[in-house]
């Protein structure tokens, strides 16, 4: 069978989660169709019945679905409950915390699952809003794998990291990813990372914790002047700063930065810059900001000047 057939087979068989009395034991590729009405974040962007994620067990469909990714606890050995409830955690006020105590000890801060609470709000999401269907391959783990690849390629599911370099939600989704192994950081026990320097955990999360927060006063004094530009933002808008305020509070060469939100999250690496960094907190925490921003894609970049420049595209 040719990729595209295998890939029309997939949808043929497409079965709601909660409706499926049985599952493969053979090893094979499966789908995630999701059938909700008002996709987290993406919202009409993401059509029902539209394949959001394909993935590859060299078990059986029955170890990989049911006890893995459908399963409460679980997140910390599937890549696609990490995504769905990265995805989820601001809008259902999950708690992603360490995966295990000995991660943490080696350093490996991008490792986190959530707490059981939040576990089981992923799972009934899942079970819910997703069908599945299953393709039986009985081939060598290089075979399953190039097929995988093969059908990520095509269909370019908006779930897939891997392999899916066509994806525009990509940088987007490892970034919330990213962000919650942040929070995960955060809710270390002190004695599990007491002799591990804030630099590990910098270089692991690619997010410096010590200085988080540096100017969120200074954005938050700018928040109503900034609101207004973003609801006029479909004309270029500017808001003149101080640069005074920005060198008390840090002392850098440079302020400049692009901060870039596209249906109300970041969709740009601003790790790298705190300045950035914090204007996105302030604006994330405020409830009608955040209600312009879930509409279209939005441009903000302070220039050397220290103007702030804003623009819906």
């Amino acid at each position: 069978m040719t990729t595209k057939e295998i890939i029309e087979l997939l949808k043929e068989k497409e079965t709601d989660f909660l409706k499926i009395t049985s599952f493969s034991k053979l090893p094979g590729i499966y789908a995630f169709f999701y059938i909700g009405n008002d996709f987290p974040l993406l919202g009409d962007t993401v059509s029902k019945h539209q394949i959001i994620y394909i993935g590859k067990t060299e078990s059986s469909q029955e170890k990989r679905d049911v006890k893995t990714h459908f399963s409460t606890g679980k997140t910390g050995s599937s890549t696609v409950r990490k995504s769905i409830g990265s995805i989820l955690c601001s809008q259902e006020n999950l708690k992603p915390i360490p995966r295990n105590d000995s991660d943490y000890k080696k350093g490996r801060f991008s490792h986190f699952k959530f707490d059981r609470k939040s576990e089981e709000t992923i799972t009934d999401w899942m079970k819910n809003n997703l069908a599945l269907s299953f393709f039986e391959y009985p081939k060598t783990k290089q075979e399953i794998k190039d097929l995988e690849t093969e059908i990520i390629n095509e269909l370019v599911p908006i779930l897939n990291i891997s392999n899916n370099s066509k994806s525009a939600f990509k940088d987007t989704l490892q970034r919330l990813r990213k962000n919650c192994a942040v929070i995960a950081a955060k809710n270390v026990k002190p004695n599990i990372i007491k002799n591990q320097s804030s630099s590990i955990i910098k270089q692991k999360t690619g997010y410096n914790m010590a200085s988080s927060g540096k100017y969120t006063d200074l954005w938050t004094k700018q928040r109503a002047s900034i609101k207004d530009k973003l609801e006029n933002a479909n004309i270029k808008q500017s808001v003149q700063l101080n640069p005074e305020d920005f060198k008390k509070v840090g002392n850098r060469n440079n302020y400049s930065f692009n901060l870039e939100f596209k249906n109300g999250i970041v969709s740009n690496n601003v790790d790298g810059t705190a300045v950035a960094r914090d204007l996105a907190k302030v604006l994330e925490n405020s409830t009608e900001i955040k209600e312009i921003l879930k509409y279209g894609n939005f441009k903000i970049n302070m220039d050397r000047r220290f103007c702030l420049w804003i623009q819906r595209k």
